[in-house]
């Protein structure tokens, strides 16, 4: 039987360039569907040279119903704000919330439209410290 790969979730060695997070920032806050996201880089050990950034958002429960919808959305907002050389892996984390403990240790969210909506999902997760709230600027 194959093994899951062993995933390693932390904060960014190197980040976005501070006006463009800025941005994403900004274009994430406006997408209706999204609760709340986080952008720390990744490494799946065995399967990539090096970690890279990824974005994970948190869908409010009425988007969940129609994830490609939510993401489309999602990913339009992070096409608008990032360069045309500049990609990022996007994770629906509902889908995944097996990663929210990890995530949420990273330290690393960049918007929380919907602090009951974490509340709950970190409850959801058994995560027994309260989330950090978001402040604007801060990894």
């Amino acid at each position: 039987m194959a093994r899951d790969p062993e995933i390693i979730i932390e904060a960014p060695e190197i980040g976005l360039d501070p006006g463009i997070e800025e941005w994403l920032r900004r274009e994430l806050a406006s997408c209706p569907d999204v609760a709340f996201a986080h952008l720390p880089q990744v490494e799946v050990v065995g399967h990539q040279e090096k970690p890279h950034l990824t974005l994970f958002v948190w869908l409010v429960p009425e988007a969940v119903g129609s994830l490609r919808a939510a993401l489309n959305l999602v990913s339009e907002a992070v096409a608008r704000a990032l360069p045309e050389d500049v990609f990022l892996d996007v994770v629906i984390l509902n889908s995944v919330p097996e990663l929210l403990s990890s995530v949420e240790k990273a330290g690393c969210l960049i918007v929380e439209r919907d602090l009951e909506e974490r509340r709950r999902a970190c409850d959801a997760a058994g995560l027994t410290q309260e989330p950090e709230p978001s402040t604007p600027g801060r990894r």
